[in-house]
């Protein structure tokens, strides 16, 4: 049966990442893409030139549709401060994922930080850095708190000058009623696991990976899951909006 070209390279590409990622700090689970509605939808853009065997498709010879608009909330940033989500998905390219700090699963959120990272150096390499922005919200405020979060974006700056360094935000919530809103809206899957012997809440979540790329108005134009979550791929998505900027600009 033919694959088109886009699915087998990131077949292959997935498998190499899940090796070279298994010993990350955090590492993301998979599972199948949710829309907000929740219809399971699949967000996998075929192109016309692509050939069996090829590589990924040249950024601007593809389109990402609009998803869903990115909807107004509240979020705390890593001083304490209620700033407004469009602060963090407005104005540029945007990656952004739901998270946990405390995920021990080899399978959970370190791959998408290991991502992120691959994502955040090739940026600065090639002098894209202040076209796109990273951020990571967490959905356990409880523990997550804006001195946790302060903590790792000192973490996660690297040794880039500040002029050629990508902004990577980490945000979170002032409790869990103010988080589920935001979840629900993302169409994030998040349940947390009960201790089977007394019933009582562990600090293990079971979630679902999803990675949204965001354009500049605030749409989400691609939803990433495990299998579809490689450096290159984004990398090769965020050129394409670029390039559509571009044009329109034109």
């Amino acid at each position: 049966m033919w694959l088109p070209s886009r699915f087998v390279f990131i077949l292959a590409v997935s498998l190499l990442g899940l090796a070279t990622f298994s010993s990350v700090w955090f590492l993301a689970g998979c599972g199948e893409i949710f829309s907000p509605n929740g219809q399971t939808e699949s967000f996998f853009h075929e192109t016309t030139n692509a050939k069996p065997g090829s590589s990924l498709p040249k950024p601007g010879t593809y389109k990402l549709e609009r998803i869903f608009q990115v909807p107004a909330y509240q979020v705390l940033d890593s001083k304490g401060e209620v700033q407004p989500l469009s602060n963090y998905t407005q104005g540029k390219l945007t990656l952004l994922t739901f998270f946990y700090q405390r995920c021990s699963d080899v399978n959970g959120c370190p791959y998408a930080i290991g991502v992120f990272h691959s994502v955040k150096d090739k940026l600065e390499k090639h002098k894209m850095s202040q076209a796109v922005r990273l951020v990571n919200i967490s959905f356990d405020p409880e523990r997550d708190t804006p001195v946790m979060m302060a903590g790792l974006e000192k973490q996660m700056k690297g040794t880039s000058q500040p002029e050629n360094r990508v902004e990577w935000n980490f945000v979170t919530t002032p409790s869990v009623n103010h988080l589920l809103p935001l979840i629900d809206a993302f169409g994030q899957n998040v349940d947390i696991e009960l201790d089977p012997k007394t019933g009582d809440q562990t600090l293990t979540y079971q979630h679902v990976l999803k990675v949204f790329l965001i354009d500049e108005k605030g749409s989400v134009r691609e939803i990433y899951s495990t299998s579809y979550l490689d450096a290159e791929i984004l990398l090769n998505d965020i050129k394409t909006l670029l390039l559509e900027q571009k044009d329109i600009l034109n």
